[in-house]
């Protein structure tokens, strides 16, 4: 902490900041860098952790970070975050600012609280609200398709800076679960160095039910989401994940929008959903969708599985990413050109990687069509080549669980 004194922070915070953003853009040539960036938070660490059943090499800087802030009431908003130091900025321009938010309780530690007790339940159900992914969900801008992606990846970062403009730094002081889980972390060594203990049993009481219904409400959005998420999935015939993607019932818990995967994927099909495929608790989850340029989930890539830093998307090398499932490709013959008889039409069969699709000739039926075997990862390659327009002949869909 020494050094710390000694060099001004604006300078700590501006470097910082522009490590920030090196690091999510990417423009270094470390492909995991972004994942990194977003583990360091020890709300995201230990959320996804618990959630997940495993610890990451990322966690390390986050225990770093997490020790750090117990000696010193939040070491890494004061110095280290980049949303933070944004909304400071922000906080300083000449707009008459209202305060009437000073008296509040500080609502961060009981969102920490009602996701970290989610997280056990294998839904940490405010995951995505951490200030690190706020930070690095617009930087997928580019590889947005549409302008309704565009707002998406910049809607959280984008309401925080208004917010701000509006009312100061409410969000860094009062809401933030980073700051919340700081907060929790000094005051809990505090007390134990000390032994120090809250003399006003009322002010006690209070904060021990803040904390029950707090825990509780966590408990019950995380049993009710993976049902509902769960029941979601089985109804739909359009939901795609990424390659690696865990079951959906956890899967909108731990995603947490930062939308690394959306800007790893150099075919852009991945998207932000924009709530009509998963829903509410879906909304801003990234989705497949095979749309556009002939672009397809290609068997030379896994980057999107190497850049999630929540185990929303498991980290699958080139081999076992090409064997995982994301959908099943299933032919309409009733718009098959080579079905109906119009043309000679084999590309489906020639665009597929893993010599999934055959032409068959069906002797009793006197007629050819495409045949999809058990080699079908849902890659898109067939549904992108297919020349019939406006309904493709063959497509992908979701894979209904057994």
């Amino acid at each position: 902490m020494t050094f710390l004194r000694r060099v001004p922070r604006r300078v700590i915070q501006l470097t910082c900041f522009v490590g920030a953003v090196v690091l999510v853009w990417p423009v270094l040539p470390w492909a995991i860098a972004p994942r990194v960036f977003v583990q360091a938070s020890p709300f995201v660490a230990l959320a996804s952790s618990i959630a997940t059943r495993s610890i990451s090499l990322g966690v390390v800087f986050a225990v770093i970070v997490a020790v750090a802030s117990s000696f010193k009431k939040r070491w890494f908003c004061l110095y280290l975050c980049p949303t933070g130091f944004l909304l400071e900025n922000a906080s300083h321009m000449g707009l008459r600012k209202s305060r009437w938010w000073d008296k509040c309780p500080p609502v961060g530690k009981y969102v920490a609280i009602l996701t970290l007790v989610g997280a056990v339940a294998g839904y940490p159900v405010l995951l995505w609200m951490d200030p690190l992914c706020i930070f690095s969900s617009p930087f997928a801008v580019n590889k947005a398709t549409n302008s309704i992606s565009v707002i998406l990846v910049c809607l959280g970062l984008g309401l925080l800076v208004a917010g701000t403009l509006v009312f100061g730094m409410l969000w860094c002081v009062r809401i933030c679960p980073l700051s919340g889980l700081q907060d929790m972390l000094f005051a809990a060594r505090k007390a134990l160095w000390t032994r120090l203990t809250v003399t006003a049993p009322a002010r006690k009481f209070q904060v021990a039910r803040r904390v029950f219904f707090a825990g509780s409400g966590g408990a019950l959005l995380a049993l009710w989401a993976r049902r509902a998420g769960a029941a979601r999935y089985r109804g739909s015939d359009t939901l795609l994940r990424p390659p690696g993607a865990v079951p959906e019932d956890r899967f909108t818990g731990l995603c947490i929008r930062c939308n690394n995967c959306v800007h790893a994927c150099p075919s852009k099909i991945i998207h932000p959903d924009t709530g009509h495929e998963a829903g509410l608790a879906g909304f801003g989850a990234p989705i497949i969708r095979y749309d556009a340029d002939y672009k397809y989930c290609l068997e030379t890539c896994n980057a999107c599985t190497q850049v999630c830093p929540t185990g929303a998307l498991t980290p699958l090398d080139l081999q076992p990413k090409n064997k995982y499932i994301i959908g099943e490709a299933l032919v309409d013959n009733n718009v098959c050109l080579t079905a109906l008889g119009k043309k000679e039409c084999d590309a489906c069969e020639l665009a597929c990687p893993y010599d999934a699709v055959k032409i068959t000739w069906d002797e009793e039926q006197y007629i050819a069509y495409p045949v999809v075997n058990d080699k079908c990862t849902g890659c898109g390659a067939c549904e992108v080549v297919c020349p019939t327009t406006p309904v493709k002949a063959i497509r992908v869909w979701t894979q209904k669980p057994a």
